[in-house]
């Protein structure tokens, strides 16, 4: 049985309107000038640390350990205020005919807190963050590839394909020897994806050609 491993931010949900006002909130609440969502976007996707000591760079400040605890306070209180799912994609996951899970770089407590909001429980009955899994004493993700081999292992699965936005889903695949589908309207960019597909129909189509079945 195959599986499909979904990324959650810029690959399910476009979450960069609100991760970018709690980035403000941080910068004023630290005393530093807002810096605005069209900066604030060219700074996502490598993790919340880079992203938080990007901005407070960006603010003319060096970044310090407190910057990040007060990010993930102001992003914690507002995580859906903006966030949407992708146009059309409510209907692939509809249209799928197998397990499916969530493998998010994002905290595991945000990620659900998110797909319950969006009403996207129903379709992932795993979802994993980036705090989730241990290998001995430490917290793993991707790209290391146990994050994916322990989704397919809750999922019962043997096989899966991995769809997501950015470097780290395709170092995860990569690891874990599983096709790559890179989404091209996400927040990074999925360089040495099998497939970069640009709309939900050509999603629909690379799946199928992966082996997954469609209802």
């Amino acid at each position: 049985m195959r599986a499909v491993l979904w990324d959650l931010d810029g690959t399910l949900i476009d979450s960069a309107g609100d991760i970018a006002a709690a980035v403000d909130r941080m910068l004023v609440r630290t005393g530093r000038p807002p810096l605005g969502e069209a900066v604030i976007r060219g700074f996502i996707g490598e993790g919340a640390r880079k992203l938080v000591d990007r901005c407070v760079e960006a603010a003319g400040s060096a970044p310090g350990e407190e910057d990040l605890r007060v990010f993930m306070d102001e992003y914690g209180r507002a995580l859906v205020v903006q966030t949407r799912v992708y146009a059309g994609l409510r209907a692939v996951l509809e249209g799928v005919r197998g397990p499916m899970a969530i493998v998010t770089n994002k905290p595991e407590a945000f990620s659900r807190t998110i797909v319950d909001q969006l009403d996207l429980s129903r379709y992932f009955p795993v979802v994993l963050g980036g705090d989730t899994v241990v290998v001995g004493d430490v917290v793993v993700r991707k790209p290391d590839p146990a994050p994916l081999v322990e989704a397919l292992r809750r999922l019962g699965a043997d096989e899966g394909v991995m769809v997501g936005d950015g470097p780290a889903d395709v170092g995860a695949a990569r690891a874990a020897r599983m096709p790559m589908i890179g989404v091209g309207w996400g927040i990074a960019a999925p360089a040495g994806a099998d497939r970069l597909v640009t709309t939900p129909e050509a999603l629909v189509s690379a799946l199928r050609d992966a082996g997954i079945s469609f209802g």
